[in-house]
């Protein structure tokens, strides 16, 4: 199935109307299935709205949860110079099957012209037009498309239906071509449109144009004006003809006279759209990955076998390692205990000996007291545990890496249902946030721009207004009156979210009113951004602890995973995991935390949390290191 030129002005025209009151950046660009472009566009305040370009078949908005596949190719290309662009608007040449998205870079304006034609492509130009970047290069007779090249549209075969005049028809009577073929060349307009309006006036489409009776060509006239009335109009239902549960083809009006399939009417023709993909391309990328995704299974598989081969092997030596430590601390001489266990002893050279069992590549004195023998045990022990953990995230990693495979395998045909449909962001979850231990929702920023939003934007009169005393601190706010453990847990989230994070020690927190705090610097003065001035006395609370807790809640009706201090989260979440400031990097604490929510879910809620990404689990981390505690 492929979209035809007034299908994609009907398009055109919702994706303009969708961004018509809104400032979108392009966040991201994706590759997903194959040969499809998601393009993630964000807008300050609200949802982020997504773009689905496939060059085959078209464009439209999308709102499922689509698999990204890697980002390598034309994908790479197209954030190198896109990535953070204003969209300006979208655009449709006459009767053409393209549509260019118009962007506004640092670097001047660039457009992202996609042709839904032959195998399709997607070209990025400058403001000239000169090409920067294809995802097909061509040679033919008319033009060439290439970087370095200016871009020139295809030559015009047919004017724009949209553009239809009564005066078009005037000198059809001198034209002897077949009636069906004069509509075809003059018109970009498909043959399934064509069929549908000759046969609801009954004239048969071989008709030659200079056998047409004048009534004829009024009939003509009037049903073409019909057909560019829909085309215009902000009515977005669509007819849709399906083979089981896949789109066969889609139509602005109903073809009830020249059908070949059943059709039914759908309320919109974007949605069709969307689903469509999610069936069909989703279905066809599986079968076309299926074998070397099975080979990397078995390796994977393999892989995962020798680290749990491994993981064990250590710990089983660390614990024996240990259990002989503590025996020889408390020996006299390190023979007995050894014969005892009958651990071999190697005679290496004069007075150094060799314990294999130990370390075999140790020198060890053969006068060696047993207590230092205890000692060279118990360092082993530690390496060996040291080492155990890297095993436990490599494996974690290769599970992770596995799982996701394993998605892309085609077990059975695909169905709408395995595709999930984007879950909207909760407005306050831009911020820092936690819900109180007495049920309070508190905010905090996560940047320079959050601060200033949520000072400016979210704090009122009576709130109180929280600040870490060390540069490089969020501002959190709550409302005036509440408990003083609300408090607490305020300054420890404001504490925890700071750079006092980084460098593993406790901070002064302070807190005041809403009206002491100064939006602008004073006369001849300026503020880094995300700063303000605090006037009037402050509240200090002394050295607040940094500890965090990240939960799985379930919040106004979604499963969402929530950071803060450890009692609020308990209390609200269906498990969790506590946190302090470490050594480990933010990526590896990340995939742990996932993998121990996921171990103390019920089955389906566990499901529901393994699905969501790591960068959701990174997101609601402090910044700099961290280490798990065992709760």
């Amino acid at each position: 199935m492929e979209l035809s030129s007034i299908e994609l002005f009907k398009i055109i025209s919702v994706l303009n109307k969708e961004i018509e009151s809104d400032n979108l950046y392009l966040n991201n660009v994706y590759q997903v299935m194959n040969d499809s472009y998601l393009f993630r566009l964000h807008q300050v305040g609200k949802s982020k709205k997504y773009v689905m370009v496939n060059p085959k078949i078209g464009i439209w908005e999308s709102k499922y949860d689509i698999e990204k596949d890697e980002s390598t190719g034309y994908v790479t290309s197209l954030r190198r110079n896109l990535l953070r662009a204003r969209l300006i608007k979208f655009e449709q040449p006459p009767g053409e099957r393209i549509c260019i998205m118009h962007f506004e870079t640092k670097k001047g304006k660039r457009k992202v012209i996609c042709e839904f034609f032959r195998e399709g492509n997607i070209i990025v130009v400058d403001e000239n037009n000169k090409i920067l970047s294809c995802l097909r290069k061509l040679k033919v007779r008319h033009r060439e498309i290439f970087p370095g090249s200016i871009y020139e549209f295809p030559p015009l075969r047919a004017a724009s239906i949209e553009n239809f005049q009564k005066e078009d028809l005037k000198n059809i009577y001198e034209n002897d071509l077949e009636i069906a073929k004069w509509i075809g060349r003059n018109y970009s307009l498909s043959k399934k449109y064509i069929e549908e309006i000759l046969e609801r006036i009954s004239i048969d489409k071989e008709k030659e144009c200079n056998k047409l009776s004048s009534n004829e060509i009024k009939k003509l006239e009037n049903e073409i004006l019909e057909l560019v009335k829909v085309v215009k109009s902000h009515d977005l239902s669509v007819w849709i003809a399906k083979d089981e549960n896949l789109i066969e083809d889609i139509s602005l009006i109903n073809l009830e006279h020249s059908k070949k399939s059943d059709y039914y009417e759908s309320d919109s023709l974007m949605d069709e759209l969307d689903n469509y993909i999610t069936l069909n391309l989703s279905k066809t990328q599986s079968v076309t990955k299926q074998e070397p995704i099975n080979k990397k299974i078995i390796e994977l598989e393999k892989s995962i076998k020798l680290q749990q081969d491994a993981y064990n092997k250590n710990k089983d030596k660390a614990v024996k390692l240990r259990d002989l430590a503590v025996e020889l601390s408390k020996a006299n001489s390190y023979t007995e205990i050894l014969d005892g266990r009958e651990i071999e002893i190697i005679k290496y050279r004069h007075n150094i000996i060799k314990i294999p069992f130990i370390d075999s590549e140790i020198e060890i004195d053969k006068e060696i007291s047993a207590i230092k023998l205890s000692s060279l045990c118990f360092d082993h022990a530690k390496k060996l545990e040291r080492k155990i953990e890297s095993i436990e995230i490599a494996s974690l990693k290769l599970k992770s890496d596995l799982d996701k495979i394993r998605n892309k395998v085609n077990k059975q045909e695909e169905s709408k249902s395995s595709i999930k449909i984007k879950e909207e962001a909760l407005w306050f979850e831009k911020f820092r946030w936690f819900i109180s231990l007495e049920g309070d929702l508190v905010i905090g920023g996560r940047d320079s721009q959050s601060n200033v939003d949520i000072i400016k934007k979210y704090a009122k009169q009576n709130d109180l207004v929280f600040h870490s005393e060390i540069v490089g601190s969020p501002f959190f706010i709550i409302k005036e009156g509440v408990s003083d453990t609300t408090i607490t847990e305020t300054a420890t989230a404001t504490a925890s979210f700071s750079r006092a994070w980084k460098s593993q020690s406790s901070v002064d927190v302070y807190y005041v009113k809403y009206e002491q705090v100064k939006k602008g610097a004073p006369s001849g003065m300026s503020m880094p951004k995300g700063s303000f001035m605090i006037e009037g006395k402050k509240t200090i609370l002394k050295k607040v602890k940094l500890e965090l807790a990240i939960g799985a809640v379930m919040h106004n009706g979604k499963y969402t995973i929530m950071s803060g201090p450890t009692d609020a989260v308990m209390r609200r979440s269906l498990g969790y995991v506590t946190i302090q400031p470490g050594k480990r990097k933010a990526s590896d604490i990340a995939k742990l935390i996932k993998n121990k929510l996921i171990l103390k879910l019920d089955n389906d809620i566990s499901e529901i949390y393994k699905g969501k990404s790591i960068d959701e689990y990174l997101r609601v981390l402090p910044p700099g290191g961290a280490e798990i505690v065992d709760n």
